[in-house]
């Protein structure tokens, strides 16, 4: 990691989504939110994820989900 490159604590809804390559829509993934299925925070009106539970959910880092979903399009 890079020095000035920040480590991202938080994940959206929307980001655990494209993740999880649209599979999971995030209606089901609120769904799972709200049944305690999924741990969450809510940040002002955002609900957010913990980037620490989300990469240990996907198994792989996150940024590494990302760049096999944009090429897979």
């Amino acid at each position: 990691m890079e020095a000035n490159q920040k480590k991202k604590k938080f994940y959206t809804v929307k980001e655990l989504h494209l993740a999880l390559g649209g599979v999971v829509t995030k209606s089901q993934l609120y769904k799972m939110i709200n049944a305690g299925t999924i741990p969450s925070r809510k940040i002002g009106k955002k609900i957010v994820l913990s980037a620490e539970w989300v990469d240990a959910f996907l198994g792989i880092p996150f940024i590494a989900a990302q760049k096999i979903n944009k090429d897979s399009i």
